[in-house]
């Protein structure tokens, strides 16, 4: 790859550069991994762009990366009835649930080694982040707030449906609990900093149909409510679960994922399609994936890089599937001190642009001519800076390699999207995916 000057756009953080390698991406795909009968659940690892399934039944974890489809793990656990899996925020453990044995299960998340086991006493299911080693579950003896270390607990609802769904914002201040009760969602919201807080629910309008899917924005101001009744996507305001919009895919929605920037909402419903929402006004039809089989309810996982997505199908298959011909990928997040490397590809001896900035925000340039609309998804405003320009070889393809500084006091997050011109003077360029990169706080090294 050639490398011409670095040109900066704006103020940006100290960040030490490195020199740029060829390298190649990863846009080929496996076969689908087969035989995977009963769906458990999906938990993507952003330090490593893996995806890791649990087959309920078996249990069975299965971890594929998702940049070629490659099968990395697939072993069989301490116990079946794998109700839920989830990493935890500094990405040190894999924990999955094991209702039937009534315990969590920690995990190394690079090898799948058994770290340790948490007796709780009751049956967990699904389970996202609290704040300092805590965890959010669902239970048979309801929901509750865990320390993983003590075991110490708090009761957020004495009574929980077994198949709720539970997620938390980006620093996991504030959970979200949706279940199902004569056929419709409620949803509640806890303030996990204030544990003797009550908490919100929206019992009093509840939403029509079975809940299938959560999702929280990167602001943590908007919480998208997935159901399998019309219009299917419910977005809600975060504070106050006050109903803000809808978004109509009809009935039968089976799956929903929100991309880290919170500007791309995609989901699956009873076809064999990956359809996807631009969320500007006015809204725009994103870019499809075609599948060999529908997706089964649950079984659509969006990576951390925001450029590959897996899919659990009808025919018992995992797969995995690319989404922007232009795509960046790289770790979701890294430590402090750590480096980090971002393979780029697009179209062979183009020039590019590496953009980077400080928060997510909505530019649309125009609806493109193909199925994606041009959309810069980095803030103009908080941090923007052009880190490199640089040409992609022979193949398309191109490395970036950087350090994340070792001074930072607490998480911060970087947004980063490429442009690519066949010209350095051409009036035409195109996008790729846009992803959020966390550097982890102190707390994490």
């Amino acid at each position: 790859m050639r490398r011409l000057p670095r040109r900066s756009a704006a103020l940006w953080l100290a960040l030490p550069l490195s020199l740029l390698a060829c390298g190649q991406s990863g846009t080929n795909r496996a076969q689908p991994i087969r035989g995977l009968a009963t769906f458990g659940d999906l938990a993507a690892d952003p330090e490593r762009q893996w995806i890791c399934a649990a087959d309920e039944v078996t249990g069975r974890l299965i971890v594929v990366d998702v940049r070629d489809g490659s099968l990395q793990h697939d072993v069989a656990t301490a116990g079946a009835g794998i109700g839920g899996l989830h990493y935890d925020p500094c990405h040190r453990t894999l924990c999955a649930a094991v209702s039937t044995r009534k315990r969590l299960i920690l995990y190394d998340p690079v090898t799948l080694l058994q770290n340790s086991v948490l007796n709780l006493g009751v049956a967990p299911f699904a389970l996202t982040s609290g704040p300092a080693g805590t965890i959010v579950v669902v239970t048979d003896g309801g929901l509750l707030h865990v320390d993983t270390t003590t075991l110490a607990r708090t009761e957020l609802l004495a009574e929980v449906a077994a198949d709720a769904l539970v997620t938390s914002d980006r620093d996991a201040v504030v959970a979200f609990a949706a279940e199902t009760v004569s056929g419709a969602t409620i949803v509640h919201r806890f303030d996990l900093l204030d544990l003797g807080a009550p908490p919100l629910d929206n019992a009093a309008a509840p939403l029509p149909g079975k809940v299938v899917e959560l999702a929280v924005d990167h602001a943590g101001s908007r919480l998208y409510v997935g159901t399998d009744v019309a219009p299917g996507i419910h977005v809600l305001d975060a504070a106050t679960l006050a109903p803000v919009d809808t978004i109509d895919v009809g009935d039968g929605l089976t799956g929903m994922a929100l991309n880290s920037t919170g500007l791309r909402l995609f989901w699956t419903t009873q076809h064999a399609l990956v359809e996807s929402t631009v969320l500007v006004e006015p809204r725009l039809d994103g870019p499809s994936v075609a599948l060999q089989q529908p997706s089964r309810e649950g079984g659509l996982c969006l990576a951390s890089n925001n450029q590959d997505i897996v899919v659990w199908d009808a025919a018992e298959q995992l797969s995995t599937h690319g989404i922007h011909p232009f795509a960046i990928r790289a770790p979701a997040v890294l430590r402090q001190g750590e480096t980090g490397t971002m393979t780029l590809h697009g179209e062979p001896d183009y020039f590019f642009y590496l953009l980077i900035s400080l928060e997510p925000a909505a530019n649309l340039i125009d609806r493109h001519a193909g199925a994606d609309p041009r959309l810069i998804e980095l803030s103009l405003l908080a941090g923007f800076s052009v880190v490199l320009v640089g040409q992609f070889d022979a193949n398309g393809d191109a490395t970036y390699v950087d350090t994340v500084p070792t001074d930072l006091p607490t998480p911060m997050d970087t947004v980063w999207q490429a442009a690519q011109t066949p010209s350095l003077v051409a009036p035409s360029f195109g996008l790729s995916n846009a992803m959020v990169i966390r550097f982890l706080g102190p707390e994490c090294q």
